[in-house]
């Protein structure tokens, strides 16, 4: 018996990155205003040689909190649950757990002080990260807050205006490699996190 080769069932949106407007300025006012000024820690890294969390500034620097959530609604989580949940079902289509306890969005600081940035990086390895089926970047900031900063995407051309605008939610598939450009001048403002799920298969 001769096996030919089947031909795959593509989904021609399975590679790309979204991104539009999607919370208003005074939700990411109330979201930067709910940090805990005693909660902020330096951000760490992970696969640079080091363990989970160890603090590499050469590749990444930036202040970090788990995201504050309300405790009734589940705002602010809630809506980006919901949100990116209707996102996924028109693209991607990956079968979604949604968040893990161990591994919730954070809110970060990145500060011109400090010429703040994240080198080059994919969002999924091992560990807690192998369960990473979507990662997600909402921009608090007004892009007249702050110089640099740059979210990018590698080999993806993107009109970086578009990524900086305030309450821009920002959604890829964790395998993408991207960097956050360092910050030269104000403070930037985002939350960050992944949307977990089963295996690729």
């Amino acid at each position: 018996m001769i096996v030919m080769p089947t031909t795959p069932i593509r989904n021609a949106k399975v590679g790309m990155v979204y991104q539009h407007v999607h919370f208003s300025g005074e939700e990411c006012d109330r979201i930067v205003a709910s940090a805990k000024e005693e909660a902020w820690q330096q951000g760490g890294v992970g696969g640079h040689g080091e363990a989970d969390g160890a603090v590499v500034t050469a590749a990444r620097s930036c202040l970090e909190q788990r995201l504050p959530f309300d405790a009734r609604t589940g705002h602010p989580l809630s809506t980006l649950a919901y949100t990116i949940a209707n996102i996924n079902s028109e693209t991607w289509r990956f079968d979604l757990s949604g968040f893990v306890s161990d591994d919730m969005p954070y809110l970060m600081r990145y500060s011109g002080t400090n010429k703040d940035h994240n080198d080059w990086h994919t969002d999924m390895g091992r560990g807690y990260t192998a369960s990473r089926k979507l990662s997600f970047s909402l921009q608090l900031s007004a892009p007249e807050d702050y110089e640099g900063g740059d979210l990018e995407f590698l080999n993806m051309p993107f009109d970086r205006a578009e990524l900086r605008r305030k309450g821009a939610l920002v959604v890829f598939p964790p395998y993408w490699s991207h960097k956050v450009h360092p910050v030269v001048a104000g403070t930037r403002h985002v939350v960050v996190g992944w949307v977990h799920g089963p295996s690729f298969r």
